[in-house]
């Protein structure tokens, strides 16, 4: 068992065919051998009829002609032996014909095949010690005065060899089949396989290098499911090297992110040391400093919990007023941002998905519209339903987002050109937490330009059969 859990795919396939081929050589051998014996037998049986049917043509006064028998037979009779009863009804001893050679056949005690093997089959076969085997009928020939019987022994020495030669050929035949099989099947199994294990020699280098680990596997042109498992292994490695990448550059940003309010809080914590007793004014203005940095770190660490919490969350869901929502949100809203807010669309509509993460995104959305209007610019927040959906669009009147830059929105840290200024917080974490989000619920969530400027994020909800 420990021998055949080891075997290689090529071992298995090799083996299991070598089984097959010797069954099949095996069967094939057998049958033509039982055909043939089978047919050689039944026309030794019709040349035992025949000779007695000549035997019978040949009587001169009620004895056989041996001669004259042996003469018209169309029948080889050199290895045949005949034993003719003379039975007269009113004697009591019959007069016995033999003949040439039969007698001494006889004195070799022909034997039954039949008794010999003890199972009751082939009774007409018959054994002589030194004369080989034989095949056995008799006859019986009625007249108002005597009955002559006619016994025939039918040597099968002739049907003996040609079965052993057919024997002798079948079995040369068979392991010349074996071994060219043998060959033929290692040849197939090993091209079969070899696509295998490439990709296993493949996969066992990229385990153990770390500089190749972002290159995918060879893919084999056949057969079909080797292809088709090199191209989903290679569909997951793309996937994990994705991921991989975006962890490198999550870890690069947040480092980044957070070296920078660090550096700075360091920076006055030495300054203080360096200048405090002496110049007692920097103090407060450093702690300020130190204040404000220490809230925008705690502000990107709140954010990297939300999301690693998004990451790992199993949300519950429920049918809820998306409209009351909205209304709430908005409402705590009004008093973060400077812009003015406005709710349109319809009054009630009802959604499925888990409430708190739908104010989250709805706030984050507020949040990044906020940032990018102007202090005087209107944010619409609007209800509809369009192509059999539920849609909650956030649009502002900022900048509008460059093509290039839409594909990357909602990646972590991703902040476009028109942010790289002083004058817009964050981290670049809110809208890949509201997509993050988004995803958890089922919901669409995509960006959208509008004309002649400003931006709009729809969120899309797939309508309810409240009947069911």
């Amino acid at each position: 068992m420990a021998k055949k859990q080891h075997r290689t795919t090529y071992q298995a396939i090799r083996h299991h065919f070598i089984i097959l081929l010797t069954f099949f050589a095996l069967f094939t051998g057998i049958a033509v051998v039982l055909v043939v014996g089978v047919n050689l037998v039944r026309q030794s049986e019709s040349q035992s009829v025949e000779l007695l049917r000549s035997l019978n043509r040949s009587f001169i006064d009620d004895k056989p002609d041996w001669k004259q028998w042996r003469k018209n037979s169309s029948i080889n009779t050199e290895n045949t032996y005949v034993r003719v009863t003379d039975q007269v009804h009113t004697a009591k001893q019959p007069e016995l014909f033999y003949s040439q050679g039969a007698p001494q056949f006889l004195a070799a005690a022909p034997t039954p095949i039949s008794k010999m093997i003890h199972i009751p089959v082939f009774p007409a076969l018959i054994y002589a010690k030194g004369y080989g085997l034989f095949y056995y009928r008799s006859g019986v020939r009625h007249g108002s005065q005597k009955n002559i019987r006619s016994e025939i022994w039918l040597s099968l020495n002739p049907i003996v060899q040609l079965l052993t030669s057919v024997i002798l050929i079948v079995l040369l035949v068979s392991l010349a089949s074996l071994s060219l099989g043998w060959f033929v099947i290692s040849l197939i199994a090993r091209q079969l396989t070899e696509p295998l294990q490439t990709l296993q020699e493949a996969a066992k280098a990229h385990s153990q290098s770390i500089n190749r680990v972002e290159t995918l596997l060879p893919v084999p042109e056949s057969p079909i499911e080797a292809k088709q498992l090199a191209i989903s292994f290679n569909d997951l490695l793309s996937a994990i090297i994705k991921n991989n990448q975006k962890e490198k550059a999550f870890i690069s940003n947040a480092s980044h992110e957070l070296r920078t309010p660090i550096a700075a809080i360091r920076g006055h914590i030495a300054l203080v040391k360096r200048r405090g007793k002496a110049h007692p004014e920097i103090i407060d203005s450093s702690l300020h400093f130190i204040d404000d940095e220490s809230a925008k770190m705690q502000a990107l660490v709140n954010s990297l919990l939300a999301l690693s919490r998004a990451d790992k969350e199993v949300v519950t869901k429920s049918h809820f007023d998306l409209a009351a929502i909205v209304n709430e949100t908005v409402e705590e809203q009004r008093v973060l941002l400077e812009q003015p807010i406005q709710v349109v669309g319809e009054q009630s509509a009802i959604v499925h998905a888990n409430q708190t993460n739908i104010t989250q995104i709805l706030s984050a959305l507020l949040d990044n519209a906020g940032k990018y209007s102007p202090p005087d610019a209107q944010i619409t927040v609007k209800i509809s339903k369009r192509d059999h959906q539920t849609i909650l669009a956030v649009e502002n009147n900022g900048p509008s987002i460059p093509e290039a830059d839409q594909a990357h929105i909602f990646d972590r840290f991703y902040r476009g050109d028109p942010a790289h200024n002083s004058h817009i917080t964050g981290n670049g974490l809110g809208l890949a937490i509201a997509s993050q989000l988004a995803q958890l619920n089922d919901v669409g969530l995509r960006v959208t330009n509008i004309l002649p400027h400003g931006v709009s994020f729809e969120v899309s909800f797939p309508d309810l059969d409240l009947t069911k």
